[in-house]
């Protein structure tokens, strides 16, 4: 078969990929197992009790966000940069990226020590390393305390946000997984918001407290987070990878089934889980080898690899970390505006990752990314020409806050593919790579965060405007990996989507390895694709 027929054949399965019906052995799929609800959640006790449990996982980015909208609090406040004797370039990128360096470093260990010790520990371990570093922070009289107070900050919270959406994957009802993900992610904007206003409150305090009072709140959430992780219970796949299988169905019976020992969806859950885990001990180690070993795995791993950078390299860097930059580019000096406008887009960000996590399940997540990439171009090609006006004439409010305005519309469509973009990663990665999944996503995230953190202040500075183009050819470039290579997941459990990976063809007897038999049939919108020497 010619190569470029099979790169075709491989396109056109990853592309349609969201009807397939991958059925367990009963031919059963996961939708024909749960049973249907004629209340609200909050009707049922063990539901309930597990999503108010689950809370200890979901409120882990509130910490990302508060810190990328404090910090651009900050920046608008004269005590602030007074005290740190007004930073700007690499000295104001090194006070941003403090926490990624916490990140890489953490990343080290997140894996192996979510894979030893569950999931709800390394919440509470990396809780106590945030505070911490808040303590740091909040204390500091110099600029290398300050920095290294926001590295231990980044490290405990890089190994909260790698062991909470797994528990929340893991852990949560199949018919609200997506949703909690995606509500664990538009949290960032609650923290946002958090941050935007209580940097406003206290920027009419005289002295340095003006500042250290945000750093200090900073610690709130972590300390629900390591309260709350005391009860919250362990994920029944690693219970059952850990030979626990009792306790994995305790936990499912209570929280899943309502505490009936013969339902159906509690059977079917028990199943798939055992069934998956034998399988992939049975297939390969658990060791970094294995993203390499089949193409299906190899896929995944271009997915982990590319989402990281993807979900940052946006634009919305620069906005998150530097809207002090850019609205004295545009003309906005008065530092109540800035803060009001930072205010504003906490707000806005808020409430459309708030609304868009609703709709995961119902759109889908190809055209969440794909709406959301082009969305985001539009408003940035519609920025840059504003601000090319801006640049040829003198100050004009209007074109000024029309470019917030435009600011405001490439927030909501950020918040398209925001929401989900940790249970994505969840649900391509196997179960015994899923880990590894999130520590790689995590380097990708960083790495492109380092990058922004020191060329977005730099270049806005030197070229203004003229930098937005760059991130529009970003954003392009974004739209067309995800157009050609991130499938399809919508209403597939986790086990079910490791199975449509496997079943996209790899080579074909060219002396390549196969993710599936040659001759297997998938079943892509209701039409049977075959291989080429598969009769008809």
């Amino acid at each position: 078969m010619p190569t470029i027929q099979k790169i075709q054949l491989k396109m056109t399965l990853v592309n349609r990929i969201s009807p397939v019906r991958v059925a367990n052995e009963e031919g059963l799929m996961l939708n024909d197992i749960i049973p249907a609800r004629h209340k609200l959640w909050w009707h049922y006790p063990g539901l309930r009790t597990l999503n108010l449990l689950l809370l200890c996982a979901v409120v882990t980015d509130i910490t990302n966000g508060y810190d990328g909208s404090m910090l651009n609090g900050l920046q608008i406040l004269p005590e602030w940069r007074s005290f740190f004797q007004h930073p700007t370039g690499s000295r104001l990128g090194s006070i941003t990226n403090g926490v990624r360096y916490g990140q890489l470093g953490a990343l080290f260990i997140a894996a192996p020590l979510i894979q030893r010790l569950g999931r709800k520990k390394p919440i509470a371990i990396g809780s106590a390393i945030l505070l911490v570093g808040v303590v740091l922070q909040v204390a500091a009289q110099n600029y290398a305390t300050f920095v290294a107070g926001r590295f231990l900050i980044g490290f405990g919270n890089t190994i909260q946000t790698t062991a909470c959406p797994i528990l929340i994957s893991e852990l949560s009802h199949p018919s609200q997984r997506t949703q909690m993900v995606g509500i664990m992610n538009s949290t960032g904007s609650f923290g946002q918001l958090m941050a935007a206003w209580i940097t406003f409150g206290t920027a009419s305090i005289v002295g340095s407290w003006s500042w250290r009072l945000p750093s200090a709140l900073q610690a709130v959430s972590s300390l629900f987070q390591m309260i709350l992780s005391i009860w919250v219970p362990e994920s029944p796949r690693w219970l059952v990878e850990h030979n626990r299988t009792s306790e994995a169905r305790q936990i499912l019976q209570k929280y899943h089934a309502e505490g009936d020992s013969a339902s159906p969806l509690l059977q079917f859950e028990m199943k798939e889980i055992a069934r998956t885990i034998e399988e992939e001990k049975i297939q390969a180690v658990t060791s970094w080898k294995e993203w390499i070993r089949t193409h299906a795995n190899r896929h995944r791993l271009f997915i982990v690899v590319t989402a990281g950078f993807i979900i940052q390299w946006c634009g919305n860097a620069v906005l998150s970390n530097y809207l002090h930059l850019i609205l004295v580019n545009i003309g906005i000096k008065s530092n109540r505006t800035q803060l009001l406008i930072n205010c504003g887009i906490a707000l806005n960000g808020m409430f459309w990752g708030n609304f868009f996590s609703m709709f995961v399940n119902r759109m889908g997540r190809r055209p969440l990314f794909l709406i959301g990439m082009t969305g985001m171009c539009f408003a940035l090609i519609v920025i840059t020409i504003l601000g090319s006006f801006q640049a040829r004439e003198t100050f004009s409010s209007a074109l000024g806050f029309s470019a917030v305005a435009m600011w405001f519309v490439f927030g909501a469509f950020y918040k398209m593919p925001a929401p989900m973009v940790n249970s994505y990663i969840a649900e391509v990665a196997p179960y015994n790579l899923r880990a590894k999944a999130f520590v790689i996503f995590g380097f990708g995230d960083a790495l492109a965060n380092l990058f922004s953190g020191y060329v977005n202040p730099i270049a806005l500075a030197a070229i203004g405007w003229k930098y937005w183009p760059v991130w529009v050819f970003v954003l392009v470039s974004n739209f067309t990996i995800i157009y050609f290579f991130y499938p399809e997941t919508k209403n597939l459990a986790l086990e079910e989507v490791s199975r449509v990976f496997d079943r996209v063809p790899s080579e074909n007897s060219d002396g390549g390895e196969t993710g599936s038999d040659s001759n297997e049939k998938s079943s892509v919108d209701g039409e049977e694709i075959r291989s080429p020497g598969s009769k008809v």
